[in-house]
């Protein structure tokens, strides 16, 4: 059966409820609400580790924070009350937190400040709680447009590598996307000398790892509305951008390639006024899929190539009004279904988006047969959806 547990991160008020945990059943087209949280201010973004804890980044009365939460073992008898409680508060160490990310083995956690434009790491104890900050870094500088959306760092993304100790950061206002090695015995962060400028006036959002491609990064800039891929060139020990492609594509257009070093400049905003918002794989890593919003409501799907670059095979509206984010669950029905050059199966993929700005909670689904994107007739309303975070 076709049904998944997750979370929904919102602007909402800590008086009301604003964390949501719900089902998704696409085999019926509906949706169930589990329980909801209140207590939390904002929580826009979650992260969730391997011991049944959740993390989110929000404000609380003394000012912007990170929140850790564990679930009650006595869920399912809870009744009127929240199943939930929240096991520790620490300061974000900055302004506007805006995304944050745990490592593998629950050991870290790293909170992204974009008002501020800077990170903070945390240690983690066994049973999930934040204990303290352990490192952090402050950019400063101005961007390339530097009289808007550049007038200062602003830290949009933090994460763990999936595969290496490495933390990655995207900054909105540098134009940068910063690299480091995390040191786990002396719980700190070390520049590797790898770190990312993207071309003037990009403005990257958010990346995404492959695990069947562990050099590549792809970067999605906000403001170019542009994927970017790069790959480590192990001689140059240097990150090289070898492909770039639109995130609202024209299907008669060839797959774009990096243009030379000298002819960077991009675009402030794509042509058609469309900004990115969230980039994630299909659960195997074969697909790659894009949220735009303004000019595209829209998803866009992309098909990655055993060499690691990006093909576009689809686009279709989201259903609503700023997709901030969104999140992909691989259809576990077992009809596999023919796709790619390599003919592999593997079942389709339903997607759902957190529609912010329409208060809604949308589906489309992936057929991977003719790689096809399609809105489906299951909506859920949501006061300011910000977030979708399957639940482990």
């Amino acid at each position: 059966m076709n049904i998944f547990p997750f979370y929904i991160g919102t602007r909402g008020v800590a008086a009301k409820p604003s964390v949501y945990r719900c089902l998704a059943d696409f085999d019926s087209g509906t949706f169930t609400t589990l329980y909801s949280v209140k207590g939390l201010s904002s929580p826009t973004y979650l992260a969730a580790s391997e011991n049944d804890c959740l993390y989110a980044v929000g404000k609380s009365p003394d000012g912007d924070c990170v929140y850790a939460l564990r679930e009650s073992l006595s869920m399912a008898s809870a009744i009127g009350r929240d199943p939930m409680t929240i096991i520790s508060t620490l300061p974000s160490a900055g302004k506007g937190p805006t995304h944050l990310s745990v490592d593998s083995r629950g050991e870290f956690l790293v909170c992204a400040n974009y008002g501020s434009g800077g990170i903070s790491l945390y240690t983690l104890a066994p049973d999930g709680r934040i204990l303290a900050q352990c490192d952090s870094r402050q950019y400063a500088g101005v961007g390339f447009d530097a009289q808007d959306r550049q007038q200062g760092p602003h830290a949009h993304f933090a994460a763990f590598h999936p595969q290496r100790d490495e933390v990655l950061v995207c900054d909105l206002g540098l134009d940068m996307v910063y690299v480091y090695t995390l040191d786990r015995k002396e719980a700190r962060l070390k520049d590797t000398g790898r770190s990312i400028h993207l071309p003037n006036g990009a403005g990257p959002r958010h990346l995404a790892f492959s695990d069947a491609h562990p050099d590549f990064l792809y970067i999605l800039t906000e403001m170019a509305n542009t994927v970017f891929v790069y790959c480590y060139d192990q001689v140059q020990r240097q990150y090289e951008c070898v492909q770039t492609i639109s995130a609202v594509p024209d299907p008669t257009e060839q797959n774009g390639i990096a243009p030379s070093s000298g002819d960077l400049m991009v675009p402030l905003t794509a042509d058609n006024g469309s900004i990115g918002c969230a980039i994630r794989f299909s659960d195997d890593g074969a697909y790659l899929f894009v949220s735009s919003r303004l000019g595209y409501q829209s998803i866009t799907a992309y098909r990655c190539e055993s060499d690691g670059l990006l093909r576009f095979c689809s686009r279709c509206s989201c259903g609503g009004i700023t997709p901030r984010d969104f999140n992909v669950f691989a259809d576990v029905s077992g009809a596999g279904q023919q796709a790619g050059s390599d003919q592999t199966s593997h079942p389709d993929d339903y997607i759902l988006v957190a529609n912010q700005d329409s208060d809604l909670i949308t589906a489309l689904r992936f057929t991977r047969a003719d790689e096809s994107l399609a809105l489906l007739d299951m909506e859920m309303q949501v006061d300011k959806p910000t977030c979708i975070l399957p639940v482990l």
